[in-house]
């Protein structure tokens, strides 16, 4: 039975969009932990800095606060050229930034999440940030990672269920949109040793994403809130070497458990997004 050891990431390169936020602060400091230089990208620059001062003395040496809109291909651009510059390569993208449906909820030109009475302007925002931030991100990461012969990307997805659960789109359309983009994506790069996949907590997690009703639903006791960090152990997986064959896979954290080995683990937490995926 092969087991996993907490992955020496030195000589690795990372950036991490989303990352002043629950899921994204949680998987960057984990990375800097096991030793990789990370970038941390996100529009609120106070809340980039408090996830540093928070950081471990030593880790805190290795990690960089980046204020971009990953919407915007210019800043896309610069952002993996910043990360490539501390280091001279860039080896893991992970794509976690992304407008929930909390935001439409407190939009006054929100009526409801029905689409028909959604905030039109979010709606673009969230597909531009979600989908297309996306995108921008890995096409410019992606080329580094060719160059070096080694890379990773991880796009951060949410349950079946919410893509396709009434009132939950934009966010929902977004998500699925980018479960298509991590097979194509995976195909596009085959033979180049920089692999794609999904990674999604596989529940509601206890961050600024949860929505008014689901807090309440788990004061009382009717829906149990992850922690972020259900993402790590999935995640520095995805990262190491033990993964350079898998790509185009979608990994469910909350299924993941290594007490018999990380086959198991791998293969407990792996679900289909698509037919035949």
């Amino acid at each position: 039975m092969k087991t996993m050891t907490t992955p020496d990431l030195s000589q690795r390169t990372a950036l991490v969009t989303g990352a002043a936020g629950g899921l994204g602060s949680a998987m960057a400091s984990a990375l800097a932990e096991c030793g990789a230089h990370v970038v941390l990208v996100d529009l609120d620059s106070a809340k980039l800095e408090g996830v540093l001062a928070r950081l471990p003395l030593e880790t805190r040496s290795r990690a960089r606060s980046f204020v971009a809109d990953i919407s915007d291909p210019s800043h896309a651009q610069k952002t993996t050229e910043f990360a490539r510059g501390l280091t001279g390569r860039l080896d893991i993208l992970v794509n976690n930034a992304a407008i929930g449906p909390t935001v439409l909820e407190n939009s006054p030109a929100s009526r409801s999440l029905r689409f028909w009475e959604s905030d039109e302007a979010l709606w673009r925002r969230s597909v531009d940030v979600n989908v297309n931030g996306t995108f921008l991100m890995a096409r410019f990461a992606a080329q580094a990672m060719i160059e070096n012969g080694w890379g990773r990307i991880i796009n951060i997805s949410t349950s079946l269920s919410t893509m396709q659960r009434a009132a939950t789109s934009p966010y929902g359309v977004t998500k699925a949109a980018i479960e298509a983009e991590t097979q194509i994506w995976s195909r596009d790069l085959e033979g180049t040793n920089v692999t794609v996949n999904t990674l999604l907590p596989g529940g509601a997690v206890d961050t600024a994403f949860v929505s008014a009703a689901t807090r309440v639903a788990a004061q009382e006791g009717k829906v149990k809130l992850l922690a972020p960090d259900v993402m790590i152990r999935p995640l520095l997986y995805l990262v190491s070497r033990n993964a350079d064959e898998v790509t185009g896979g979608r990994f469910v954290a909350s299924r993941w458990d290594e007490s018999d080995g990380i086959e198991r683990a791998q293969l407990r937490a792996r679900e289909q997004a698509f037919a035949g995926a």
